[in-house]
């Protein structure tokens, strides 16, 4: 498996030349006295280089494209494959990726030559459907093979692709990759993503300094993990570089996650906040935000009247912080993600119920903390339709005080228990089935909670409470409320039926037609039984009538 060019270049008297590498020429060293000789050979090299790096310049690539084929470009499947894919401007492939190494799926790609980079750079810039590049790696290692011309104009084709809106950059030279693109950085690229590249003060600031001449800007997500090593920057320096997204007015989505935001940065976010009047999502996870911090954002997020969505998960957030965002973010946010954070729920009367998604999951509750949530989960003004608890420390009491609020609840469907708490399957879980399918009679049954339909994994609810959630998952709840009606009262009282004499019985049936069709032996016996029950001088009144209408039919 080993490449033959690698094998002859691990002997002592052979090199590879950069951008030709099958080419290898001899490094054994020249006598010292044939200086001509050694000039020679250097300046033979040197023109060998020269005609190579201006290959791909001077390729006229339109006039080739019809007689050159695929195969005859690159020898590599995958490369192939995504060539054929961007020629055929087929539609299947939206995101190119450029890769250092382990190429494994069509869309990536790493060039094995020069050649083979201006070809792939070619057929790019003329697809209709390509709207994101990826970059993943060391750009060195990535063109290690190629030429710096045709690297330089593989980006100058890029660039004269309108379409390629995004760029995604992990783990690669963010400065390299920032100046190859040059002017273009402003022009195209409305989207940026990027992960664990290296961040330093003057790295950031170049790359804000960027993002400030982008007019159109919509995009930018900056994720590392909290203890990344590859950013070293803190929250002033954050501060100042973040005043720079004052220009972009068109932001739609903002993600700076794990870069140490604190109170300097909220303020200079804050500062922002009324330029961003597009802005619908935020995401500022894995920070040092803080109570202090997130009272200093409230004030600019009043004017980002179209925001819908803050994630402010492992922030050091406590309950004045949840209080402050529960009454101050502006009413259009209906996602609120707080994960991971220092929330107790300690004797709070909180507006839970204006969110549509909550999520407090890693946040160690008081034993209060069930009843808060509880009374927003009971109020008929709730929104709530996903609730996420998971590793709250709830246990068998909290949950059933859970489950009870959810007697009249219409609206949530989702509330994660399942992970992380001490529930325990007799007690806690217990309680949500007569919540589900209330069994004490067919007007209880049919007022159970017919809209609950996941609480947590699967594999962790008991069966009979799974069955229910998931007959719920039917959006039509009266069918939902016929069939637990049907499964929990197999023999059906038809005594409150009586009164309405035989013209109920159509009712009766093409009730039991429509929620009863793979059960036959409830409808007969049903039908059966309403028959049965039925006073004689009805049978005897209505069969008389039946009688006289036949005699008066013979006689004429």
């Amino acid at each position: 498996g080993v490449k033959p060019w690698r094998a002859a270049a691990a002997s002592p008297g052979w090199c590879k030349v950069k951008g030709e590498p099958t080419r290898l020429v001899s490094r054994t060293p020249l006598p010292t006295a044939d200086v001509g000789a050694r000039a020679t050979t250097s300046f033979i090299l040197r023109a060998e280089k020269a005609q190579t790096m201006s290959l791909s310049k001077t390729t006229d690539y339109d006039s080739l494209e019809a007689t050159t084929r695929i195969e005859d470009i690159t020898g590599d499947e995958v490369n192939q494959g995504t060539l054929r894919s961007l020629k055929d401007d087929d539609g299947e492939l939206f995101s190119l990726s450029l890769c250092a190494e382990g190429v494994v799926e069509e869309g990536d790609y790493h060039p094995k030559s020069s050649e083979e980079l201006g070809w792939l750079g070619h057929f790019a810039k003329k697809s209709a459907h390509l709207v994101e590049l990826e970059v993943v790696g060391s750009t060195s290692d990535i063109f290690k093979n190629c030429s710096e011309q045709s690297e330089d104009r593989f980006y100058e084709d890029l660039c004269s692709c309108n379409n390629i809106k995004k760029i995604k950059v992990i783990d690669t030279d963010l400065a390299d990759i920032i100046s190859k693109l040059g002017t273009s950085v402003n022009k195209n690229f409305t989207r940026w993503d990027i992960q664990e590249c290296y961040l330093g003060a003057v790295e950031v600031n170049q790359l804000f300094t960027a993002f400030q001449g982008i007019e159109n800007l919509e995009e930018v997500s900056m994720s590392y993990e909290y203890d990344s090593r590859y950013r070293d920057v803190g929250d002033e320096i954050m501060a100042r570089c973040i005043q720079k997204l004052a220009a972009c007015t068109r932001m739609q989505e903002l993600n700076i996650c794990g870069l140490r935001l604190h109170t300097n940065s909220c303020a200079a976010l804050s500062t922002v906040f009324p330029r961003m009047a597009a802005l619908l999502e935020m995401d500022l996870n894995d920070n040092l935000i803080g109570n202090d911090g997130v009272e200093v954002l409230i004030r600019g997020l009043a004017e980002c009247k179209h925001l819908h969505s803050l994630s402010l998960c492992h922030n050091r957030i406590g309950d004045d912080g949840l209080e402050m965002l529960a009454r101050g973010v502006p009413a259009s946010v209906n996602t609120l993600e707080l994960r991971g954070n220092e929330i107790a729920l300690f004797a709070r009367q909180l507006p839970l119920l204006r969110f549509k998604k909550l999520d407090l999951s890693g946040n160690t509750l008081s034993s209060d903390g069930p009843r808060v949530i509880a009374a927003s989960l009971a109020n008929p003004e709730c929104r709530l339709e996903a609730l996420y608890l998971g590793n709250t420390s709830i246990r068998d009491e909290g949950a059933e005080i859970l489950a009870t609020s959810l007697r009249n609840n219409q609206r949530l469907t989702e509330l994660l228990l399942t992970s992380g708490n001490a529930i325990t399957e007799t007690t806690g879980w217990n309680v949500f089935l007569p919540i589900l399918c209330d069994a004490t009679s067919i007007e209880a049954t049919h007022g159970s909670n017919h809209t609950l339909q996941s609480l947590g994994y699967r594999y962790m609810v008991r069966q009979d409470i799974q069955t229910m959630l998931d007959l719920n998952s039917d959006k039509n709840k009266s069918s939902v409320a016929a069939t637990k009606i049907l499964q929990t009262h197999p023999h059906l009282d038809m005594r409150p039926l009586l009164d309405g004499r035989l013209i109920l019985m159509p009712y009766v049936v093409a009730w039991l037609d429509r929620f009863a069709e793979c059960r036959l032996d409830l409808k007969l016996s049903s039908i059966y039984e309403f028959a049965r029950a039925m006073p004689m001088e009805v049978v005897e009144g209505l069969s008389g009538t039946k009688k006289g209408k036949k005699r008066r039919r013979s006689s004429a």
